[in-house]
């Protein structure tokens, strides 16, 4: 069992019919409010990928010490709507504000993305190759820069 980086194929599918908006200015959809992501962590007894299709609680972590870690994860801040870019402009992505726990007490292997406006569905699974542990201090997931071949969503 493992968790492995991948986008998830349910989102794949949701992206074509509509399912998510990362954006407010999306004319496409009638309703244009931007929907709301979490992200949760998870230990290394998960086994989350592709063809995870929505949010579960089970092996997720929990905090030994404190409140730094709540079920079901951090509300995702998104940092810079989606935008092409490349030559030509062929690659969308996003990226969202790094994802901060202080006073935090644990061990996680890995994360994933979901939407909460939309039934919890998965967007993306994260390894982080192996435990990171935190004991009393801050954990942070520090997105990498966003960019073509670099965002940590992307559609190329």
């Amino acid at each position: 069992m493992a968790i492995t980086t991948a986008m998830a194929t349910s989102f794949k599918v949701d992206i074509l019919s509509g399912g998510h908006n990362f954006n407010t200015t999306n004319r496409a959809l009638t309703a244009n409010t931007q929907d709301s992501f979490k992200i949760a962590l998870y230990t290394s007894t998960a086994s989350y990928g592709a063809a995870t299709t929505a949010y579960s609680s089970t092996n997720e972590i929990t905090n030994t010490a404190g409140s730094a870690y709540a079920a079901g994860g951090l509300a995702l801040t998104i940092s810079q709507v989606p935008i092409a870019t490349g030559t030509p402009n062929t690659t969308a992505y996003i990226d969202f504000a790094d994802s901060t726990w202080s006073s935090a007490s644990f061990t996680a292997n890995g994360a994933m993305i979901y939407n909460t406006t939309n039934a919890n569905k998965t967007v993306a699974t994260l390894s982080f190759g192996g435990d990171k542990t935190v004991t009393s201090g801050t954990f942070t997931i520090q997105y990498p820069a966003p960019g073509t071949g670099s965002s940590i969503i992307q559609i190329a």
